[in-house]
Protein backbone atom coordinates (compact mmCIF):
# COMPACT_ATOMS: atom_id res chain seq x y z
CA UNK A 1 0.00 0.00 0.00
CA UNK A 2 1.21 3.34 -1.37
CA UNK A 3 0.14 6.84 0.39
CA UNK A 4 1.22 9.98 -1.48
CA UNK A 5 3.60 11.86 0.66
CA UNK A 6 2.84 15.56 2.15
CA UNK A 7 6.31 17.19 2.50
CA UNK A 8 5.85 20.38 4.18
CA UNK A 9 7.15 22.94 1.99
CA UNK A 10 9.38 24.45 5.29
CA UNK A 11 11.87 21.22 3.77
CA UNK A 12 12.59 23.62 1.04
CA UNK A 13 15.15 25.07 3.33
CA UNK A 14 17.10 21.60 2.95
CA UNK A 15 18.47 22.87 -0.37
CA UNK A 16 21.11 25.97 -0.75
CA UNK A 17 20.15 25.23 -4.60
CA UNK A 18 17.77 23.71 -6.64
CA UNK A 19 21.11 20.69 -7.08
CA UNK A 20 22.15 19.13 -4.15
CA UNK A 21 24.16 21.38 -2.72
CA UNK A 22 22.42 20.74 0.87
CA UNK A 23 22.18 23.97 3.04
CA UNK A 24 22.48 21.47 6.64
CA UNK A 25 26.53 22.10 7.83
CA UNK A 26 27.25 18.14 7.73
CA UNK A 27 28.04 16.00 5.04
CA UNK A 28 25.73 14.39 2.82
CA UNK A 29 28.00 12.82 0.18
CA UNK A 30 29.82 9.66 0.50
CA UNK A 31 33.54 9.14 0.25
CA UNK A 32 34.54 8.36 -3.10
CA UNK A 33 37.54 5.77 -1.98
CA UNK A 34 35.61 4.06 1.04
CA UNK A 35 33.75 1.17 -0.80
CA UNK A 36 31.47 -1.64 0.50
CA UNK A 37 34.74 -4.22 0.38
CA UNK A 38 36.26 -2.03 2.81
CA UNK A 39 36.32 -3.76 6.69
CA UNK A 40 36.85 0.12 8.24
CA UNK A 41 33.69 1.12 5.68
CA UNK A 42 31.59 1.09 9.42
CA UNK A 43 33.36 3.04 11.52
CA UNK A 44 34.50 5.86 8.79
CA UNK A 45 31.07 6.77 8.01
CA UNK A 46 29.97 6.18 11.81
CA UNK A 47 32.60 8.63 13.25
CA UNK A 48 31.74 11.06 9.86
CA UNK A 49 28.23 11.36 11.06
CA UNK A 50 28.81 12.53 14.45
CA UNK A 51 31.37 14.93 12.95
CA UNK A 52 34.59 13.61 14.52
CA UNK A 53 36.92 12.96 11.46
CA UNK A 54 36.38 15.00 8.13
CA UNK A 55 37.12 13.79 4.23
CA UNK A 56 39.05 15.99 1.91
CA UNK A 57 37.15 18.78 -0.27
CA UNK A 58 37.16 16.05 -2.87
CA UNK A 59 34.95 13.80 -1.44
CA UNK A 60 37.89 11.23 -0.40
CA UNK A 61 39.25 9.54 2.99
CA UNK A 62 42.66 9.11 2.12
CA UNK A 63 42.19 6.12 4.30
CA UNK A 64 45.65 5.18 3.55
CA UNK A 65 47.52 8.19 4.09
CA UNK A 66 49.44 8.40 7.39
CA UNK A 67 48.05 10.64 10.41
CA UNK A 68 50.07 12.93 12.86
CA UNK A 69 50.47 13.02 16.21
CA UNK A 70 48.17 16.48 16.74
CA UNK A 71 45.22 15.09 14.30
CA UNK A 72 45.30 12.11 16.60
CA UNK A 73 44.94 13.75 19.76
CA UNK A 74 42.20 15.87 18.26
CA UNK A 75 39.97 12.39 17.16
CA UNK A 76 40.39 11.57 20.49
CA UNK A 77 39.48 14.27 22.45
CA UNK A 78 36.38 15.16 20.28
CA UNK A 79 35.51 10.97 20.70
CA UNK A 80 35.59 11.58 24.63
CA UNK A 81 33.26 15.00 23.78
CA UNK A 82 35.80 16.85 25.67
CA UNK A 83 35.04 20.64 26.00
CA UNK A 84 38.39 21.89 24.59
CA UNK A 85 37.39 24.91 25.13
CA UNK A 86 37.68 25.09 28.86
CA UNK A 87 39.61 21.80 29.02
CA UNK A 88 41.10 21.77 32.41
CA UNK A 89 42.40 18.71 35.24
CA UNK A 90 44.44 20.97 37.10
CA UNK A 91 43.17 24.26 36.67
CA UNK A 92 46.67 25.14 34.89
CA UNK A 93 46.56 25.39 31.24
CA UNK A 94 49.60 24.55 29.75
CA UNK A 95 50.41 22.53 26.58
CA UNK A 96 53.76 21.60 25.08
CA UNK A 97 56.58 24.24 24.36
CA UNK A 98 56.22 23.37 20.47
CA UNK A 99 52.36 23.89 20.58
CA UNK A 100 51.74 27.54 20.56
CA UNK A 101 47.98 29.06 21.61
CA UNK A 102 47.03 30.61 17.73
CA UNK A 103 47.99 26.16 16.51
CA UNK A 104 44.86 25.22 15.26
CA UNK A 105 44.89 21.73 17.64
CA UNK A 106 46.11 23.68 20.78
CA UNK A 107 42.89 22.89 22.98
CA UNK A 108 42.61 19.59 21.88
CA UNK A 109 46.74 19.21 22.76
CA UNK A 110 46.62 21.37 25.66
CA UNK A 111 43.55 19.38 26.91
CA UNK A 112 45.36 15.60 26.82
CA UNK A 113 48.65 17.28 28.09
CA UNK A 114 46.77 18.66 31.27
CA UNK A 115 45.46 15.25 31.56
CA UNK A 116 49.24 13.77 31.30
CA UNK A 117 48.74 11.69 28.36
CA UNK A 118 51.16 12.93 26.36
CA UNK A 119 54.25 12.85 29.25
CA UNK A 120 56.15 10.01 27.83
CA UNK A 121 56.19 11.64 23.90
CA UNK A 122 57.86 15.02 25.01
CA UNK A 123 61.80 15.16 24.00
CA UNK A 124 64.51 16.32 26.44
CA UNK A 125 62.94 20.09 25.61
CA UNK A 126 59.95 19.52 26.15
CA UNK A 127 58.64 19.28 22.66
CA UNK A 128 55.70 17.45 21.18
CA UNK A 129 56.65 17.45 17.41
CA UNK A 130 52.99 17.74 16.33
CA UNK A 131 53.48 17.20 12.70
CA UNK A 132 55.34 14.15 12.95
CA UNK A 133 53.23 10.92 11.93
CA UNK A 134 52.23 9.38 15.02
CA UNK A 135 52.84 5.79 15.47
CA UNK A 136 50.94 2.30 16.98
CA UNK A 137 52.92 2.22 19.87
CA UNK A 138 52.25 5.92 20.69
CA UNK A 139 48.56 5.33 20.08
CA UNK A 140 48.20 2.37 21.53
CA UNK A 141 50.05 4.21 24.69
CA UNK A 142 47.67 7.50 25.08
CA UNK A 143 44.79 5.36 24.51
CA UNK A 144 45.68 3.09 27.13
CA UNK A 145 46.94 6.01 29.86
CA UNK A 146 42.83 7.31 29.00
CA UNK A 147 41.41 4.13 29.31
CA UNK A 148 43.17 3.50 32.88
CA UNK A 149 42.50 7.15 33.65
CA UNK A 150 38.53 5.78 33.82
CA UNK A 151 39.50 2.92 36.04
CA UNK A 152 39.07 2.46 39.99
CA UNK A 153 42.20 2.80 41.70
CA UNK A 154 41.89 -0.58 42.52
CA UNK A 155 41.79 -1.78 38.99
CA UNK A 156 44.61 0.50 37.69
CA UNK A 157 47.09 -0.48 40.66
CA UNK A 158 46.14 -4.42 39.84
CA UNK A 159 47.35 -3.75 36.29
CA UNK A 160 50.02 -1.47 36.93
CA UNK A 161 51.55 -4.79 39.23
CA UNK A 162 50.41 -7.66 37.54
CA UNK A 163 47.45 -7.35 34.68
CA UNK A 164 49.84 -6.07 31.90
CA UNK A 165 52.77 -9.31 32.56
CA UNK A 166 49.79 -11.39 31.99
CA UNK A 167 48.38 -9.77 28.96
CA UNK A 168 51.79 -9.40 27.19
CA UNK A 169 52.38 -13.35 28.04
CA UNK A 170 48.76 -14.05 26.59
CA UNK A 171 49.74 -11.59 23.20
CA UNK A 172 53.35 -13.24 23.12
CA UNK A 173 53.63 -10.67 19.82
CA UNK A 174 56.03 -11.53 17.74
CA UNK A 175 58.16 -7.96 18.07
CA UNK A 176 57.12 -7.41 21.85
CA UNK A 177 60.67 -6.63 22.59
CA UNK A 178 60.10 -3.47 20.16
CA UNK A 179 58.11 -1.89 22.70
CA UNK A 180 59.45 0.66 23.80
CA UNK A 181 59.45 -1.21 27.86
CA UNK A 182 58.11 2.18 29.78
CA UNK A 183 55.04 1.90 28.06
CA UNK A 184 53.95 -1.35 27.86
CA UNK A 185 51.73 -1.30 30.74
CA UNK A 186 49.22 1.25 28.75
CA UNK A 187 50.17 -0.11 25.38
CA UNK A 188 48.79 -3.42 26.78
CA UNK A 189 45.72 -2.30 28.33
CA UNK A 190 44.68 -0.25 25.06
CA UNK A 191 45.11 -4.28 23.40
CA UNK A 192 43.42 -5.89 26.27
CA UNK A 193 40.37 -3.40 26.18
CA UNK A 194 40.37 -4.43 21.92
CA UNK A 195 41.30 -1.37 21.09
CA UNK A 196 44.14 -2.57 18.96
CA UNK A 197 45.55 -5.94 18.14
CA UNK A 198 48.09 -7.40 15.90
CA UNK A 199 48.92 -10.04 13.25
CA UNK A 200 50.74 -12.57 12.69
CA UNK A 201 53.87 -10.85 12.29
CA UNK A 202 53.78 -8.65 15.22
CA UNK A 203 52.18 -5.58 16.73
CA UNK A 204 54.14 -2.84 14.51
CA UNK A 205 54.93 -0.79 17.58
CA UNK A 206 57.09 1.67 14.95
CA UNK A 207 54.55 2.01 12.36
CA UNK A 208 52.76 4.92 11.38
CA UNK A 209 49.14 4.68 11.86
CA UNK A 210 46.93 4.92 8.67
CA UNK A 211 43.62 6.95 8.53
CA UNK A 212 41.66 3.68 8.61
CA UNK A 213 43.56 2.11 11.21
CA UNK A 214 42.74 5.32 13.49
CA UNK A 215 39.17 5.53 12.54
CA UNK A 216 38.70 1.78 13.92
CA UNK A 217 40.36 2.98 16.96
CA UNK A 218 38.88 5.95 17.99
CA UNK A 219 34.85 3.80 17.44
CA UNK A 220 36.31 0.79 18.80
CA UNK A 221 36.91 3.36 22.18
CA UNK A 222 33.45 4.80 21.58
CA UNK A 223 32.09 1.79 22.02
CA UNK A 224 34.02 0.70 25.40
CA UNK A 225 31.53 3.44 26.78
CA UNK A 226 28.98 2.88 25.06
CA UNK A 227 28.40 -0.63 25.71
CA UNK A 228 28.28 0.57 29.29
CA UNK A 229 25.35 2.89 29.06
CA UNK A 230 22.02 2.01 29.25
CA UNK A 231 18.85 4.24 27.62
CA UNK A 232 14.84 4.19 28.75
CA UNK A 233 13.12 2.81 25.87
CA UNK A 234 9.59 4.76 25.18
CA UNK A 235 6.63 2.76 22.90
CA UNK A 236 4.30 4.83 21.25
CA UNK A 237 1.06 2.55 21.13
CA UNK A 238 -0.81 4.40 18.36
CA UNK A 239 -2.44 4.14 15.14
CA UNK A 240 -2.13 -0.06 14.07
CA UNK A 241 -0.33 -1.03 16.91
CA UNK A 242 -2.04 -4.02 18.62
CA UNK A 243 0.22 -6.82 16.84
CA UNK A 244 3.14 -5.23 19.33
CA UNK A 245 1.49 -5.28 22.34
CA UNK A 246 3.08 -8.60 23.61
CA UNK A 247 6.60 -6.34 23.01
CA UNK A 248 5.26 -3.74 26.25
CA UNK A 249 7.61 -5.75 28.63
CA UNK A 250 10.93 -4.33 26.77
CA UNK A 251 9.70 -0.98 27.70
CA UNK A 252 10.27 1.64 30.01
CA UNK A 253 7.29 3.69 29.23
CA UNK A 254 4.44 3.40 27.11
CA UNK A 255 3.09 6.35 25.03
CA UNK A 256 -0.45 6.22 24.44
CA UNK A 257 -1.06 7.99 20.89
CA UNK A 258 -5.50 7.91 22.12
CA UNK A 259 -6.30 11.92 22.61
CA UNK A 260 -5.52 15.08 20.55
CA UNK A 261 -6.68 18.89 21.09
CA UNK A 262 -10.08 20.40 19.39
CA UNK A 263 -9.74 23.37 18.66
CA UNK A 264 -12.35 24.92 16.21
CA UNK A 265 -13.99 28.10 18.02
CA UNK A 266 -12.58 31.15 19.37
CA UNK A 267 -13.02 30.31 23.21
CA UNK A 268 -13.65 26.75 22.85
CA UNK A 269 -11.10 23.52 23.61
CA UNK A 270 -11.41 20.11 24.77
CA UNK A 271 -9.45 16.60 24.65
CA UNK A 272 -10.90 14.52 21.83
CA UNK A 273 -10.77 11.09 22.51
CA UNK A 274 -13.40 9.63 20.36
CA UNK A 275 -12.57 10.55 16.54
CA UNK A 276 -9.18 10.50 14.01
CA UNK A 277 -6.58 8.12 14.63
CA UNK A 278 -5.70 9.60 17.56
CA UNK A 279 -8.78 7.90 19.43
CA UNK A 280 -9.18 5.66 22.50
CA UNK A 281 -9.14 2.32 20.84
CA UNK A 282 -11.95 -0.51 21.15
CA UNK A 283 -10.39 -2.82 23.59
CA UNK A 284 -8.40 -0.71 25.30
CA UNK A 285 -9.05 -2.26 28.41
CA UNK A 286 -6.44 -5.19 27.34
CA UNK A 287 -3.88 -2.85 26.14
CA UNK A 288 -3.87 -0.89 30.16
CA UNK A 289 -3.73 -3.86 31.37
CA UNK A 290 -0.94 -5.28 29.40
CA UNK A 291 1.45 -2.41 30.61
CA UNK A 292 0.20 -2.82 33.65
CA UNK A 293 1.16 -6.32 34.29
CA UNK A 294 4.56 -4.90 32.78
CA UNK A 295 5.07 -2.33 35.44
CA UNK A 296 6.24 0.52 33.09
CA UNK A 297 4.87 4.16 33.29
CA UNK A 298 2.09 5.30 31.03
CA UNK A 299 1.92 8.17 29.42
CA UNK A 300 -1.21 9.97 27.62
CA UNK A 301 -0.30 11.60 23.83
CA UNK A 302 -1.95 14.94 23.17
CA UNK A 303 -1.61 15.34 19.58
CA UNK A 304 -2.57 18.45 17.54
CA UNK A 305 -0.64 20.37 14.15
CA UNK A 306 -3.22 22.03 12.40
CA UNK A 307 -2.42 25.52 11.27
CA UNK A 308 -4.27 27.42 13.98
CA UNK A 309 -2.06 26.12 16.67
CA UNK A 310 -0.77 29.35 16.91
CA UNK A 311 -4.03 30.87 17.32
CA UNK A 312 -4.80 28.78 20.36
CA UNK A 313 -1.88 29.43 22.46
CA UNK A 314 -3.62 32.79 22.39
CA UNK A 315 -6.52 32.08 23.23
CA UNK A 316 -6.69 31.92 26.92
CA UNK A 317 -10.35 30.68 27.81
CA UNK A 318 -9.68 28.05 24.91
CA UNK A 319 -6.70 26.59 26.84
CA UNK A 320 -9.01 26.91 30.51
CA UNK A 321 -11.09 24.56 28.68
CA UNK A 322 -9.35 22.14 27.04
CA UNK A 323 -6.41 21.65 30.10
CA UNK A 324 -9.63 20.94 32.45
CA UNK A 325 -10.70 18.21 29.76
CA UNK A 326 -7.22 16.86 29.40
CA UNK A 327 -7.21 16.97 33.32
CA UNK A 328 -10.82 14.66 33.19
CA UNK A 329 -8.98 12.24 31.32
CA UNK A 330 -5.47 12.22 32.62
CA UNK A 331 -6.87 11.25 36.18
CA UNK A 332 -9.59 8.54 35.14
CA UNK A 333 -8.75 6.02 36.80
CA UNK A 334 -9.62 3.47 34.88
CA UNK A 335 -6.73 4.30 32.62
CA UNK A 336 -4.03 5.03 35.49
CA UNK A 337 -2.20 7.72 33.26
CA UNK A 338 0.98 8.05 34.97
CA UNK A 339 1.93 11.11 32.92
CA UNK A 340 1.26 13.21 30.02
CA UNK A 341 3.22 13.64 26.55
CA UNK A 342 2.50 16.84 24.47
CA UNK A 343 2.79 16.81 20.86
CA UNK A 344 2.07 19.91 19.32
CA UNK A 345 3.55 19.99 16.15
CA UNK A 346 4.22 22.76 13.07
CA UNK A 347 5.15 25.70 15.26
CA UNK A 348 7.66 27.30 12.57
CA UNK A 349 7.43 31.25 13.83
CA UNK A 350 8.97 32.50 16.71
CA UNK A 351 6.24 34.68 18.16
CA UNK A 352 4.56 31.18 18.76
CA UNK A 353 7.59 30.43 21.14
CA UNK A 354 6.47 32.32 24.33
CA UNK A 355 2.86 31.12 23.79
CA UNK A 356 3.66 27.59 23.67
CA UNK A 357 5.95 27.99 27.05
CA UNK A 358 3.05 30.02 28.69
CA UNK A 359 0.64 27.60 27.83
CA UNK A 360 2.96 24.49 29.01
CA UNK A 361 3.11 26.54 32.24
CA UNK A 362 -0.56 26.64 33.17
CA UNK A 363 -0.87 23.18 32.00
CA UNK A 364 2.08 21.55 34.37
CA UNK A 365 0.51 24.04 37.42
CA UNK A 366 -2.85 21.98 36.64
CA UNK A 367 -1.48 18.15 36.94
CA UNK A 368 1.95 19.20 39.06
CA UNK A 369 1.68 15.54 40.06
CA UNK A 370 2.26 14.35 36.72
CA UNK A 371 5.53 13.91 34.89
CA UNK A 372 5.43 15.81 31.66
CA UNK A 373 6.76 14.98 28.53
CA UNK A 374 7.39 17.73 25.33
CA UNK A 375 8.29 16.85 22.00
CA UNK A 376 9.83 19.24 19.63
CA UNK A 377 10.95 19.06 15.89
CA UNK A 378 14.41 20.15 15.00
CA UNK A 379 15.20 24.12 15.30
CA UNK A 380 16.22 24.35 11.62
CA UNK A 381 13.32 25.89 10.62
CA UNK A 382 10.27 25.31 13.32
CA UNK A 383 11.27 28.25 15.57
CA UNK A 384 8.20 28.21 18.27
CA UNK A 385 10.24 25.94 20.37
CA UNK A 386 11.83 27.89 23.33
CA UNK A 387 13.77 24.72 23.73
CA UNK A 388 15.41 26.53 27.09
CA UNK A 389 11.99 27.50 28.67
CA UNK A 390 10.75 24.02 27.23
CA UNK A 391 13.12 22.10 29.30
CA UNK A 392 13.03 24.24 32.25
CA UNK A 393 9.41 23.01 32.48
CA UNK A 394 9.57 19.39 31.22
CA UNK A 395 10.14 15.74 32.98
CA UNK A 396 11.28 14.77 29.51
CA UNK A 397 11.66 16.43 25.80
CA UNK A 398 11.74 14.01 22.98
CA UNK A 399 13.40 15.13 19.62
CA UNK A 400 11.84 13.96 16.73
CA UNK A 401 14.97 14.08 14.64
CA UNK A 402 13.43 12.88 11.52
CA UNK A 403 10.95 14.17 8.45
CA UNK A 404 14.18 15.78 6.95
CA UNK A 405 12.62 14.24 3.83
CA UNK A 406 13.21 16.62 0.18
CA UNK A 407 11.25 15.82 -2.67
CA UNK A 408 12.85 17.16 -5.27
CA UNK A 409 16.81 16.06 -3.54
CA UNK A 410 15.19 12.68 -2.86
CA UNK A 411 17.08 13.40 0.48
CA UNK A 412 15.11 10.42 3.30
CA UNK A 413 13.55 11.25 6.39
CA UNK A 414 16.30 11.00 8.72
CA UNK A 415 19.49 10.25 7.35
CA UNK A 416 22.40 10.15 10.33
CA UNK A 417 24.56 13.00 9.85
CA UNK A 418 21.80 15.42 9.98
CA UNK A 419 20.20 13.45 13.21
CA UNK A 420 23.46 13.73 15.11
CA UNK A 421 23.34 17.77 14.27
CA UNK A 422 20.04 17.79 15.36
CA UNK A 423 20.49 16.12 18.68
CA UNK A 424 24.09 18.24 19.11
CA UNK A 425 21.62 21.69 18.38
CA UNK A 426 18.97 20.04 20.82
CA UNK A 427 21.43 19.20 23.52
CA UNK A 428 23.29 22.97 23.32
CA UNK A 429 20.08 24.11 25.47
CA UNK A 430 18.71 20.85 26.85
CA UNK A 431 20.56 18.68 29.45
CA UNK A 432 20.83 14.88 27.98
CA UNK A 433 19.39 13.58 31.34
CA UNK A 434 16.11 15.36 30.28
CA UNK A 435 16.69 14.37 26.19
CA UNK A 436 15.42 11.12 24.45
CA UNK A 437 15.76 10.63 20.53
CA UNK A 438 12.91 10.51 18.62
CA UNK A 439 13.01 7.24 16.02
CA UNK A 440 10.37 6.91 13.45
CA UNK A 441 9.99 4.07 11.54
CA UNK A 442 9.33 4.43 8.19
CA UNK A 443 10.02 4.45 4.68
CA UNK A 444 10.26 6.92 1.62
CA UNK A 445 9.86 5.73 -1.85
CA UNK A 446 10.06 7.78 -5.22
CA UNK A 447 8.80 6.08 -8.58
CA UNK A 448 10.14 7.94 -11.57
CA UNK A 449 7.71 7.51 -14.67
CA UNK A 450 8.35 9.95 -17.95
CA UNK A 451 11.25 11.91 -16.07
CA UNK A 452 9.41 12.94 -13.19
CA UNK A 453 9.90 11.56 -9.52
CA UNK A 454 6.57 11.20 -6.67
CA UNK A 455 7.35 10.68 -2.97
CA UNK A 456 5.11 8.46 -1.16
CA UNK A 457 5.07 6.98 2.42
CA UNK A 458 4.63 3.33 1.80
CA UNK A 459 3.65 0.37 4.41
CA UNK A 460 6.23 -0.94 6.48
CA UNK A 461 4.64 -4.02 5.60
CA UNK A 462 4.57 -3.89 2.04
CA UNK A 463 8.52 -2.80 2.35
CA UNK A 464 9.43 -5.71 4.43
CA UNK A 465 7.85 -7.80 1.47
CA UNK A 466 9.31 -5.94 -1.33
CA UNK A 467 12.71 -6.85 0.50
CA UNK A 468 12.08 -10.80 0.12
CA UNK A 469 11.30 -10.29 -4.11
CA UNK A 470 13.95 -11.41 -6.40
CA UNK A 471 15.05 -8.65 -8.63
CA UNK A 472 15.23 -6.13 -5.88
CA UNK A 473 18.41 -4.32 -5.50
CA UNK A 474 19.63 -2.98 -1.70
CA UNK A 475 22.42 -2.24 0.44
CA UNK A 476 23.21 0.07 3.06
CA UNK A 477 23.02 3.80 2.11
CA UNK A 478 26.43 5.77 2.87
CA UNK A 479 26.54 8.32 4.81
CA UNK A 480 22.53 8.37 5.41
CA UNK A 481 22.88 4.70 7.25
CA UNK A 482 19.33 3.72 5.62
CA UNK A 483 18.23 0.85 3.83
CA UNK A 484 18.53 1.62 -0.20
CA UNK A 485 16.27 -0.26 -2.34
CA UNK A 486 15.56 0.19 -5.55
CA UNK A 487 13.90 -2.15 -8.43
CA UNK A 488 11.65 -1.81 -11.52
CA UNK A 489 7.80 -2.85 -12.49
CA UNK A 490 5.58 -1.37 -15.05
CA UNK A 491 4.84 1.74 -12.80
CA UNK A 492 8.45 3.11 -13.44
CA UNK A 493 11.45 3.01 -11.59
CA UNK A 494 11.37 3.11 -7.82
CA UNK A 495 13.86 4.50 -4.81
CA UNK A 496 13.30 3.22 -1.67
CA UNK A 497 14.76 4.28 2.08
CA UNK A 498 13.95 2.52 4.87
CA UNK A 499 14.41 2.39 8.54
CA UNK A 500 15.63 -1.21 8.74
CA UNK A 501 17.04 -3.14 11.80
CA UNK A 502 20.28 -1.92 11.28
CA UNK A 503 19.52 1.77 10.95
CA UNK A 504 17.91 1.76 14.31
CA UNK A 505 20.17 0.13 16.47
CA UNK A 506 22.47 2.78 14.86
CA UNK A 507 20.61 5.54 16.15
CA UNK A 508 20.56 3.38 19.26
CA UNK A 509 24.22 3.73 19.49
CA UNK A 510 24.15 7.92 18.85
CA UNK A 511 21.56 7.85 21.35
CA UNK A 512 24.12 6.25 24.00
CA UNK A 513 27.26 7.82 22.63
CA UNK A 514 25.53 11.60 24.00
CA UNK A 515 24.55 9.44 27.04
CA UNK A 516 20.74 10.79 26.48
CA UNK A 517 17.92 9.84 28.77
CA UNK A 518 16.05 7.52 26.31
CA UNK A 519 14.93 6.76 22.69
CA UNK A 520 11.18 6.55 21.84
CA UNK A 521 9.87 4.51 19.18
CA UNK A 522 6.85 5.77 16.46
CA UNK A 523 5.08 3.88 16.42
CA UNK A 524 5.00 0.78 18.13
CA UNK A 525 3.14 -1.49 15.54
CA UNK A 526 5.09 -0.51 12.93
CA UNK A 527 8.50 -2.07 14.01
CA UNK A 528 9.03 -5.73 13.03
CA UNK A 529 10.62 -8.68 15.38
CA UNK A 530 13.82 -8.22 14.77
CA UNK A 531 13.68 -4.24 15.87
CA UNK A 532 12.25 -5.82 19.04
CA UNK A 533 15.14 -7.72 19.45
CA UNK A 534 17.11 -5.14 19.95
CA UNK A 535 15.51 -4.74 22.99
CA UNK A 536 15.48 -7.79 24.59
CA UNK A 537 17.74 -8.17 27.47
CA UNK A 538 20.84 -9.18 26.83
Amino acid sequence: MLKKAVVQTAALFVLASAGTAYAYDVSLKPFTDVTNEDWFQNEVYSLSALGIIDGYSDLTYKPEATLTREAFIKLLMNANQVEVASASVSGVAGAPVDVERGRWSYPFVSAAYERKWLDFMLDSQGKFHPEHAITREEVASIVGKALLDAQTAESRNHWTLQGWHDEKEKRNFADSDALNQNLLSFAYFAVNQGIMEGDQTGFHPKQSLTRKEAAAIIYRVIQTEVDTRELDTVGFYAINSYPAINHMPLLDQVTFGWSHLKYEAPGNAQLETATTEYRIPTGWEEVVQTANAANIQKNLMVYYGEKNLKDFLKDEPAQKAFIQSLKGVLTDARYGFTGVTIDFEGLMDATSAPDYSQFLKALKAAIPTYPLTVTVQPDYYYKGYDLKEISALADTVVLMAYDFTHNDSKLPSAPLPLVNDAVKRTLAIVPKEKLVLGISKQANQWITANGVAELYNPEIEAVEKRLATPGVNQSMSLPYFLREISFQDDRGSHDIYYEDTASVDKKVWLAKYYGLKGISLWYMGNYTESDWALFNPK
